[in-house]
């Protein structure tokens, strides 16, 4: 019996050495491309990598050249590294299982421009990037910013329609609420039947006049007609409640007629396109757009970060290798103390924030226990880096069923874009300042914040736009500004954020469009009110009186009868002490 098998030794030694020809001729390369592809997918950007090097024997996986496309912006990169050395552990390869000991990643260079669009078209339905970036579009239109207006001229208050004033309306349906509330109260009232109990007890009285202590059957008629008093007052304190509380009504009704009324003074100062001189809302009207893209970002990579991290032990669907028909999913369901697919153990970054400075400042940071099944893993992803000038820091907590995601960032001495302000027909330019961003989101519950200030502001102007008296007034107050502070603040849930923003040009441009426009704006404010009160007032004035004549009607009846029941009750109880002697409870 012969253990070698000469004749098949070799085909064997041919296989082998085709395969090893194969790996270093087409093992790189397939690893780049697979590597471009997964990026892409899972950023919604361009993923390019110049050169990829597998090195088995080390257990490590260089990267050299990689740039991330923003998926933001048009022409510019996310970020662009130099060199990225990993070290794999191999065993985990056997089960397809991705575990990253350590990645030193240097020369990472953030916001770097860039040639051609690096975006991919979205798909809300087919890939997972697609779906987040529509739901965070989606979100970020969930604001309502006011428009900021320079009127001039005569404002014209003659077109307002009363068919869209709120306070009409409102009037009518309170005046139909306390119609239908004085019949329900008079049907109320009849059904005491007091008229009957007060003549009975009235009857009964002028019999116990005449009786005589010893006359039983009188008062034993006089006690059961007391008894029948209190039960008719009884009833009559059930009604007074109800209508203490349906009065209530009406009154905060009358208050709302006035709420309306200032509602629709808002309304018609919009559609008459004044200009708005609220400080709060030039604030918003000016940085929204801004710091609601900066908050849309951090909200895209959060989400992005949760449909790749999914919090818990849930199990996982994706999409089925393709197949001409009925391809499906794949389930996966984690089991705990086993290992995730991917993960990346420690990183240490090396990182410029404004590489197009002239002399770009070098930073450093650690990331820890990225992972895509964080459960398994048991604990948050962690990112830290420190400075002089920077500080960040950033925690994705995805271990139990509610995630937890927290991230913060303070940068100092670093070239802050250029603010676009469309309102004005300017652009400021904040050059070197502070950045400051925080965000966190745990379950569906936001609240971020963003804040930049500088002292080195420069202002340009849109040298298309049609110029005015207006715009050259406001040219020449903002352009002798120099020191910026914006902040801008995100609270409540997903579905109902609440967005503030308040700067230091707030107050100043007020003061200027109210400088401007002077005497008209006031006078237009003038005509705007007489225009809505013309309109308003007739159908409120009526309404209100009518509550307040059914207020004094309905309480003066409601006291009448009260009365005659409480002093009918007292003739009897005091003809009922002469006769017995005796103090009555």
């Amino acid at each position: 019996m012969r253990i070698v098998r000469w004749r098949a030794i070799t085909p064997l030694l041919v296989f082998t050495a085709i395969g090893a020809l194969l790996w270093w001729l087409l093992a790189d390369r397939l690893a780049r491309r697979a590597a471009e592809a997964v990026g892409t997918a899972i950023v919604g950007a361009k993923v390019e990598i110049q050169g990829l090097h597998i090195d088995l024997a080390k257990g490590d996986v260089t990267v050299r050249g990689l740039t991330v496309a923003s998926p933001h912006e048009a022409l510019k990169n996310l970020f662009q590294a130099d060199e990225l050395v990993a070290d794999i552990d191999m065993l985990p390869l056997l089960e397809k299982k991705v575990i990253i000991d350590r990645l030193a990643a240097n020369g990472l260079r953030f916001g770097t421009p860039r040639a051609t669009d690096g975006r991919v078209p979205v798909d809300s339905s087919g890939s997972v990037s697609g779906r987040v970036m529509t739901e965070a579009r989606d979100w970020a239109q969930r604001f309502q910013v006011p428009a900021l207006q320079l009127a001039t001229g005569k404002i014209d208050v003659g077109t307002l329609d009363p068919r869209r004033l709120s306070a009409i309306p409102a009037a009518e349906a309170l005046s139909a609420r306390a119609d239908s509330s004085r019949r329900t109260w008079q049907t109320g009232l009849d059904s005491l039947r007091l008229a009957a109990t007060i003549d009975s007890a009235t009857a009964t009285l002028t019999r116990l006049r005449g009786a005589r202590a010893t006359d039983l059957a009188a008062l034993s008629d006089a006690r059961r007609a007391i008894e029948q008093l209190k039960q008719a007052r009884g009833r009559v304190t059930a009604l007074e409640r109800g209508v203490t509380g349906g009065l209530a009504a009406l009154r905060a009704g009358v208050a709302g007629l006035d709420s309306a009324k200032q509602r629709d003074y808002a309304f018609a100062r919009g559609l008459l396109k004044l200009p708005t001189l609220d400080a709060p809302e030039i604030g918003l009207a000016l940085f929204a757009p801004s710091a609601v893209a900066q908050f849309q970002r951090a909200l895209y990579w959060t989400q992005l970060a949760r449909a790749h991290m999914p919090p818990g032990l849930l199990p996982r669907a994706e999409q089925g290798p393709p197949r001409v028909r009925r391809s499906g999913s794949t389930v996966r369901f984690p089991r705990e103390h086993a290992l995730p697919g991917f993960l990346l153990r420690t990183a240490e970054l090396s990182f410029q924030l404004d590489p197009t400075a002239p002399q770009p400042k070098r930073y450093a940071g650690r990331l820890t226990g990225l992972t895509s099944d964080p459960a398994l893993y048991g604990r948050p992803t962690l990112f830290e880096a420190s400075a002089p000038a920077v500080t960040a820091a950033a925690m994705l907590d995805h271990v139990h069923a509610t995630a937890r995601d927290t991230a913060g960032a303070t940068v100092q001495g670093v070239r802050v874009p250029l603010i676009q302000l469309p309102a004005l027909l300017m652009a400021l330019d904040p050059g070197q300042g502070t950045a400051q961003l925080g965000f966190a989101l745990r379950g569906d519950t936001i609240r971020a914040r963003w804040a930049i200030r500088s002292t080195h502001v420069q202002w340009s102007r849109d040298s298309a736009a049609q110029r005015s008296t207006g715009a050259d007034l406001l040219w020449r107050t903002l352009s002798g500004i120099s020191d910026l502070q914006v902040d801008a603040g995100v609270t409540g849930t997903l579905s109902q954020p609440r967005l503030v923003v308040r700067s230091n040009l707030d107050a100043a441009i007020a003061a200027r469009l109210r400088t401007m426009l002077g005497e008209e704006v006031a006078a237009a404010e003038r005509r705007l009110r007489a225009e809505v009160d013309r309109q308003v007032d007739p159908a409120i004035a009526p309404v209100r009186a009518r509550v307040t004549g059914l207020q004094t009607e309905i309480t003066a009846r409601l006291a009448q009868q009260r009365a005659r029941l409480d002093q009918a009750q007292k003739d009897l109880e005091s003809r009922l002490r002469e006769l017995t002697r005796i103090r009555l409870p």
